[in-house]
């Protein structure tokens, strides 16, 4: 196939993956609200759902979101980011087919822990194959695709749940895994993976599918590269199967110490700016702002901003920079928060609000839009980049696991703080949060526009990088 966008199309492919992880993310809040009413009507375990299931539920993603990764980034060592990409169908499957037959909380339980699971074994593999098959023209874009993927998934749930059965819904979420391993069959393994296991011939023919090539004369320069990268690795590290993905390349050299601030900061930012907190109350913001939506049509037109906004980043991310994104974000994301903190305040000390009513509406469709448009997508299109080749296994799976750690915990924590002292306190929390994430990404985060990944690696390093 000779197509100047097949890289794009491979990397699409791969994303089918994530909606399966946002499909995992949004099933609680159709299916709970079925699960919780007093009639039965729609309801498999014939009893009401307690909050302190729902309390396990959540815990069992996060149990099992900590296990995936390290399963993924095994499998993708000694099998390749391939095949591991494609072996996350072998666990979506058989979660979506549990609940489809669930009579038990215990099955639901287990079932929610393997979708964790599959849930940080994605991001972690999709991440991996990305980083691998992208050129420098397209890498931004690419690693957009995964809030994309996610948000799609999101949507899917969102719009099908409160209007479908309980069954058909699993149904729906089970047939995500299946179109993405029959559609991921037909893409390539990555060249970096090909050349390193000996496979010269078939690390052509792939880069020439990714590249959209002709002849293999158009890709060899590519090719070269990738082969000086692999033979100088093994030449210093010795036997790469041993060293290069140990914890300890991260802390030994500065540049990976570099690196992996920067992109654990980025997760850890992005996760605690508070869109899970925002998203979980939406509801009482529609009802602030006396918006005639209903929560299920409420929250259907969030999913579909979320997706709608997230599918703007990839046309702009290599025209305006990463940090620039990461600083505009940062500073819409606090002063949406901050608004939404003096509302609450003002609410609290009985002023009237009646000619702002439409303030929390307006400020949670902002934070929704510039999220997904700005520091949910680029956050991890930076991780994708930022570690050497070789160390992007151990360095994305402290991501993926920071991430689910810090999801977890910012969410118990601000409803915490929201039961103890109030939405304004919460919220006012939130955009201090996110003023602090702006100075980071002024101070800290290195702009990777328009460089290769070997001069990102120099610039990490304090190499001052000479261009022609």
């Amino acid at each position: 196939m000779h197509w100047r966008y097949c890289e794009l199309l491979a990397g699409a492919a791969a994303n089918l993956a994530t909606v399966s992880l946002g499909c995992g993310i949004a099933w609680p809040s159709p299916v709970f609200q079925k699960l919780t009413e007093p009639t039965l009507r729609d309801n498999p375990f014939g009893a009401v759902l307690t909050e302190y299931d729902r309390t396990l539920s959540e815990a069992a993603l996060t149990i099992g979101g900590l296990a995936g990764p390290l399963l993924a980034c095994w499998i993708t060592k000694h099998k390749g980011p391939r095949i591991a990409l494609l072996l996350s169908s072998v666990l979506y499957i058989p979660a979506w087919l549990m609940l489809m037959i669930v009579g038990s909380i215990s099955l639901l339980i287990v079932a929610r822990t393997i979708i964790g699971m599959a849930n940080g074994y994605v991001l972690l593999a999709v991440t991996l194959y990305i980083g691998e098959i992208a050129s420098d023209r397209y890498r931004g874009a690419l690693g957009c695709f995964i809030q994309i993927g996610t948000t799609l998934g999101v949507l899917i749930v969102y719009c099908a749940g409160p209007f479908v059965s309980y069954l058909a819904l699993q149904a729906i979420c089970c047939a995500v895994p299946i179109l993405f391993g029959t559609l991921f069959l037909y893409m390539p393994e990555t060249p970096h993976y090909l050349v390193q296991c000996g496979h010269g011939q078939r690390a052509v023919e792939a880069l020439m599918f990714l590249r959209g090539a002709r002849h293999a004369d158009e890709v060899q320069c590519e090719l070269d590269e990738i082969r000086e990268y692999v033979r100088k690795r093994d030449a210093d590290d010795g036997t790469p199967a041993r060293t290069v993905h140990h914890l300890k390349h991260l802390f030994v050299h500065a540049g990976n110490r570099k690196a992996l601030l920067i992109s654990f900061g980025l997760v850890l930012f992005q996760q605690c700016s508070g869109i899970d907190v925002i998203l979980a109350n939406s509801e009482v913001l529609f009802v602030e702002s006396n918006a005639s939506l209903g929560p299920i049509y409420g929250t259907a037109v969030l999913g579909v901003l979320q997706f709608l906004s997230s599918c703007i980043t990839p046309f702009f991310i290599d025209r305006t920079g990463r940090r620039p994104m990461l600083l505009a974000s940062s500073i819409g994301l606090a002063i949406a928060l901050a608004t939404l903190g003096a509302y609450f305040t003002l609410n609290r000390y009985a002023v009237p609000v009646g000619p702002i009513r439409w303030l929390p509406l307006t400020s949670l469709v902002g934070f929704v839009a510039i999220y997904n448009a700005g520091f949910g997508p680029v956050a991890w299109a930076i991780v994708m980049e930022i570690f050497a080749h070789e160390l992007k296994p151990i360095g994305v799976t402290l991501c993926v696991l920071g991430s689910v750690m810090f999801d977890y915990a910012i969410l118990q924590l601000i409803t915490a703080l929201i039961q103890a002292a109030g939405l304004d306190w919460a919220f006012w929390m939130l955009a201090g949060i996110c003023v602090a994430a702006g100075t980071f990404c002024w101070r800290i985060v290195l702009e990777t526009r328009g460089l290769k990944l070997v001069e990102i690696q120099q610039q990490l390093s304090g190499t001052k990088v000479m261009r022609l």
